[in-house]
């Protein structure tokens, strides 16, 4: 409230310019106290600190706006790009839900047909999706012939995902943070084998579909309402969110959940920055495979 305040005054003109920074700094406090309480709720019916949590996060976007000075019409194409990103990724989570629903059925009930087809037909799903919509925006799908700086690129991004993965899991340990993981993993506990097929899905479907729904399609999208480096992290959290049931559908604390998704958002900085740097598909989609082979190879190795 005293930030919305701050910002109001300051745009008549009323206050000095440092306003708008202390009252930004502010609302990163409200953030990061908002989040330490999410963390340690153990229901979701206690909104309070989410509502926070969420008021903080749109307070620290309008105190970035006034502090780089955007102006109203500015602000308003970010919002409305930002929205209709978030709305592609949710009718693509809808449509390949709708799709893999209706494929599993048609398969044999066996988990590791299930699953493998489940998986398949969604990022297929995402991919058309993604399609659809860099055709309707006239854009163009980014996928050329390999050059070195590509493999150099890809190279870098595997290495500073797994570099990140580490540090984060050793946050989660040393801070005891609470944390869920991917209904597939759980699914996996007691069917360990569905995630071998996963993990040669992971490079031919999986990284494709999602990287040209969120790198190709919507963080493209972004870069026409900001900065190249501010739409990696707008894409970022928008890939964050299409997560939200994949690790919220297990049962988790709104603490383990949000925990989870922090760690999602690094991964996607990673995998935005390396499309970012190349304009091409190649090096996001070859550092998301491997990462998510990685895991499930992982995974399967830790259950059998």
């Amino acid at each position: 409230m005293v930030a919305v305040l701050a910002f109001t005054v300051r745009r008549h003109g009323l206050a000095p310019p440092w306003v708008d920074t202390a009252a930004t700094a502010a609302t990163a406090g409200l953030t990061i106290g908002a989040a330490a309480a999410v963390i340690e709720l153990q229901t979701a019916t206690v909104l309070g600190p989410i509502v926070s949590l969420l008021a903080g996060f749109s307070a620290l976007g309008v105190g970035g706006a006034v502090i780089t000075e955007l102006n109203q019409s500015g602000g308003k194409i970010r919002e409305r790009r930002t929205l209709l990103a978030l709305a592609v990724s949710a009718l693509a989570l809808l449509i390949g839900g709708l799709l893999n629903s209706i494929a599993v059925s048609l398969v044999p009930s066996t988990p590791i047909v299930r699953v493998s087809v489940s998986t398949a037909v969604a990022s297929i799903a995402y991919a058309i999706v993604g399609v659809v919509f860099i055709k309707s925006t006239n854009s163009s799908i980014d996928v050329s012939t390999v050059t070195r700086r590509d493999l150099i690129v890809a190279a870098a991004g595997i290495l500073a995902i797994f570099t990140l993965h580490v540090l984060m899991a050793a946050a989660v340990a040393v801070f005891s943070l609470p944390q869920t993981s991917h209904s597939l993993i759980e699914a996996a506990k007691t069917t360990p084998e569905i995630l071998l097929p996963l993990i040669v899905l992971s490079f031919v479907v999986v990284a494709p579909g999602e990287e040209l729904l969120a790198r190709n399609a919507l963080q493209k999208y972004l870069y026409g309402a900001y900065s190249r480096r501010s739409a990696v992290i707008t894409a970022s959290f928008v890939f964050a969110a299409s997560h939200i049931l994949a690790y919220g559908g297990t049962g988790a604390t709104p603490g383990a959940i949000l925990v989870t998704l922090a760690r999602v958002f690094g991964v996607a900085l990673v995998l935005g920055a390396t499309y970012e740097q190349t304009d091409d598909l190649f090096a996001p989609v070859v550092v998301h495979g491997t990462y998510n082979a990685v895991q499930f190879a992982i995974a399967y190795l830790t259950f059998t």
